[in-house]
């Protein structure tokens, strides 16, 4: 499979789990030139995304391969992928239930198993802007931000997620959001609710998170959207 084609796929599932909106949000990969990575195409839905759809860029932005333009956006890949040369993946999407973490003064906390993979510690918040991320400036304070989680909460904006590769990143994008949303609705109900000690957290992490359990969600997620799209 190639890279255009993961991609595509794991445009389709961060869709179907809640990162859709309307044309906006990208996922890029890099490839075996570390100055070179690509990306989703802008113009269309995460949900919509093929391998054709997918566009080669440099770190400046310069288009090299593809039909589509590339996302105004670009920085924040550029730049996460110029600060650290392990990273091979990295989602901007504007999830619903992530962004409203992100725009209140609360963390991601661990309600639920899969939500300590998010605390402790905190995920950091970019709070310069809750403006487009346009310039390799704004592309580095994201950047600096990654911290443990290699994750970013954007103030009135959405996430950025960056992994080793496209299959735990999406996977961490996709649990993310489940998170927040179960955060959400607890947060709803009338009376106090807990969360894991930081103890118990960091045990059902190293439990759950192990690198064969994320291999095994992304060919669960495959099957899921499989079935998604055959409807």
């Amino acid at each position: 499979m190639t890279i255009q084609e993961k991609l595509a796929l794991a445009c389709r599932i961060l869709a179907m789990q809640g990162h859709n909106d309307m044309i906006y949000g990208h996922v890029s990969a890099r490839t075996e030139r570390p100055d070179q990575y690509w990306i989703k195409g802008s113009g269309i839905g995460l949900e919509e995304a093929t391998a054709d759809d997918m566009v080669l860029i440099d770190f400046e932005g310069n288009t090299l391969a593809g039909k589509r333009k590339r996302h105004n956006e670009f920085p924040i890949h550029s730049e996460i992928y110029r600060a650290n040369p392990a990273i091979q993946c990295v989602i901007h999407t504007h999830p619903t239930y992530s962004t409203i973490i992100a725009s209140s003064d609360k963390s991601i906390l661990p309600i639920t198993n899969l939500s300590c993979a998010f605390y402790p510690p905190a995920i950091d918040k970019f709070e310069e802007s809750s403006d487009l991320i346009v310039t390799a400036d704004q592309g580095s304070s994201v950047a600096k931000l990654l911290g443990e989680h290699q994750i970013v909460l954007l103030r009135n904006h959405g996430i950025v997620v960056a992994g080793p590769n496209i299959e735990e990143t999406c996977i961490r994008g996709v649990l993310l959001e489940h998170s927040a949303k179960t955060q959400v609705k607890a947060a709803s109900m009338t009376g106090p609710f807990t969360w894991a000690t930081d103890a118990d957290a960091l045990l059902k992490r190293k439990r759950i998170y192990r690198p064969d359990a994320m291999i095994n969600l992304w060919e669960y997620y495959l099957r899921m959207l499989q079935r998604h799209e055959a409807k």
